[in-house]
């Protein structure tokens, strides 16, 4: 069919019409589940895609259901792993919230917060860190966090520490606990936890430090 129809955008609605099959086929080969056409987003993506296939297409690109499959693969793979990363992240911060650190739920729907999580864990990833791991390392007494989240944002605040930090990829134990007046021991016990919170206060995210702030 696609051989004897005209690929005009303005017979969009009519092409969608004929495809239907092959878009549900191509979105639930992706996604790996029933797609419902009324009331999922995967395949709004897919139709977004289609049209993107419409506008784009010429003969010189061969068969066109092969170029819209193609592009709607891409278009899809993109949109889950956004997907996946955000609900990595509401996973996260739901554990770490169990752990007796809150998050605000009006914050938690602000995509400022969201960005914010985003680039953190991208530099919790050069530590070989997660959230997952910070939540299970998180310090289960409040005096222990707290002087934990002060060893971190005074580190944070230091050129040398942070320098060395990120040079040797690990948290310069003896220097720290010099530097915070605090004993090595205090370090070595939160360590992960002070290594992970101090990346907060060296990146300067905002939402994300007066959350911290906010949990002494």
């Amino acid at each position: 069919m696609a051989g004897r129809i005209t690929i005009d955008i303005e017979h969009l609605e009519e092409l969608v019409e004929c495809h239907m099959a092959f878009l549900i086929r191509t979105t639930s080969g992706v996604t790996g589940r029933y797609v419902s056409v009324e009331q999922d987003d995967a395949f709004s993506v897919a139709l977004s895609a289609f049209a993107e296939a419409v506008e784009r297409f010429d003969e010189e690109r061969g068969n066109f259901l092969s170029y819209a499959g193609l592009v709607i693969r891409s278009r899809l793979n993109t949109y889950m792993e956004a997907e996946h990363r955000r609900r990595s992240a509401e996973v996260s911060l739901e554990a770490m919230a169990e752990s007796g650190q809150e998050l605000p739920a009006a914050e938690e729907e602000t995509s400022g917060l969201r960005e914010e999580i985003r680039q953190y864990q991208a530099e919790l990833a050069k530590f070989q860190l997660s959230l997952e791991l910070l939540a299970e390392h998180s310090p289960k007494h409040r005096d222990t966090r707290e002087t934990a989240i002060r060893v971190a944002e005074r580190s944070g605040n230091d050129e040398e520490i942070v320098s060395q930090t990120y040079r040797k990829k690990k948290l310069p134990i003896r220097p720290v606990s010099r530097l915070c007046a605090v004993s090595e021991k205090i370090v070595k016990t939160s360590k992960t936890f002070i290594l992970g919170t101090m990346l907060v206060f060296v990146k300067k995210l905002p939402a994300l430090t007066e959350w911290i702030r906010g949990t002494r």
